[in-house]
C-alpha cells in the first residue's frame, strides 16, 4: 500500500530544487515499507537526482533494486555517488557496486563501464578508511571472475592502480591489501597478481630502510601465506629464507621488535 506514496514522493523530489521536506517524508515511508514494496516503487526512479541527497540511512531504497537493475539503469547515479563530496555517500555507492560485482550478470555490466571502475580504484586513495575499505571489497569481488581479473590486471585499470599507489605509503599499502586479498582466492588469481609486478614490489619492501614500512610488508606477507598456494609461491620466491635470515639478524637490530614482534 505504501508503494504509491513512495513513487509520488520520488517524483516530487525529482521536480523540487530543494527537496528537504520531501526527503524526510520519503525516509519515513521507506522505513515503514517492506523491501518487496520498495522494489516496486523505485524501479525506474531517477536515482541520480536522489543520490545528491542520500546518506547511509537511505540504503533501503537502493537495496530494493536488483543488482542487475543498478548496473543497467543507474550507471550515471553510481558514478555521481562515487564522486559525491560526502564520504558517506561514497561508502553507500561502493556498497551497491559491491552487490553488483557479486552478481554474475552484474559483473558483465560493470566491466563494460571503465569510468566507474576507475572511480572505484580512485576511492582507495580517499582519506577516510571506510571509503577505501568498501572500494577494496568491491574490486575484490569483481576479481572473483576471470573477466574481472582480466579487466583489473590486463587493461589500463592496472595503470590506474599503480598511479593511485604513488599517492602515499598508506595508499600504496591499501593497494597491496587488495592484491593480497585477490591473490589468496586461487592459484589463478595469484598468477594474475604476480604477473602485474605488484607482489614483487611488495616483497621488495621487506628489506626497506623504513621500519614501519617493513613491518607492514611482513604483515602482508603473513596474510598471503594463509593460503597453501600463497605459501608455495613465497617459498619459490625465496621469501621464507629471507624472513628466516631477518629473524637471525634481529638479535643485533634494536628495532626488530617493531617488525618481528615474536622475536
Amino acid at each position: 500500500m505504501m508503494a504509491a506514496p513512495i513513487e509520488s514522493l520520488l517524483n516530487e523530489i525529482c521536480e523540487s530544487e530543494d527537496p528537504i521536506e520531501e526527503l524526510k517524508r520519503l525516509r519515513t515511508a521507506v522505513l515503514a515499507t517492506p523491501v518487496s514494496g520498495l522494489r516496486q516503487a523505485v524501479t525506474g526512479a531517477r536515482l541520480e537526482i536522489i543520490f545528491a541527497h542520500l546518506n547511509t540511512n537511505d540504503n533501503r531504497v537502493l537495496q530494493a533494486l536488483e543488482p542487475i537493475q543498478l548496473a543497467q539503469n543507474y550507471k550515471t547515479a553510481l558514478q555521481s555517488g562515487l564522486n559525491h563530496p560526502d564520504d558517506s555517500v561514497k561508502v553507500l555507492t561502493l556498497t551497491q557496486i559491491g552487490r553488483v560485482a557479486a552478481h554474475a550478470d552484474g559483473v558483465t555490466q560493470m566491466l563494460n563501464n571503465a569510468e566507474i571502475l576507475r572511480d572505484v580504484i580512485h576511492c582507495i586513495s580517499i582519506e577516510r578508511i571506510a571509503v577505501a575499505k568498501e572500494a577494496i571489497a568491491a574490486l575484490s569481488k569483481l576479481s572473483n571472475t576471470k573477466a574481472g581479473l582480466d579487466a583489473l590486471f590486463r587493461s589500463d585499470l592496472l595503470n590506474k592502480l599503480k598511479d593511485v599507489m604513488l599517492t602515499s605509503d598508506i595508499i600504496r599499502y591499501r593497494v597491496y591489501e587488495l592484491i593480497v586479498e585477490v591473490s589468496t582466492v586461487s592459484p589463478v588469481s595469484l598468477g594474475y597478481c604476480a604477473n602485474s609486478g605488484l607482489i614483487s614490489q611488495m616483497l621488495e619492501e621487506l628489506t626497506g630502510d623504513d621500519v614501519l614500512v617493513r613491518a607492514t610488508a611482513i604483515e602482508m606477507v603473513t596474510n598471503l601465506a594463509q593460503s597453501e598456494h600463497g605459501r608455495q609461491y613465497l617459498a619459490q620466491q625465496g621469501i621464507m629464507d629471507k624472513i628466516s635470515n631477518m629473524i637471525i639478524a634481529a638479535e643485533s637490530d634494536p628495532f626488530s621488535s617493531l617488525y618481528l614482534p615474536d622475536c
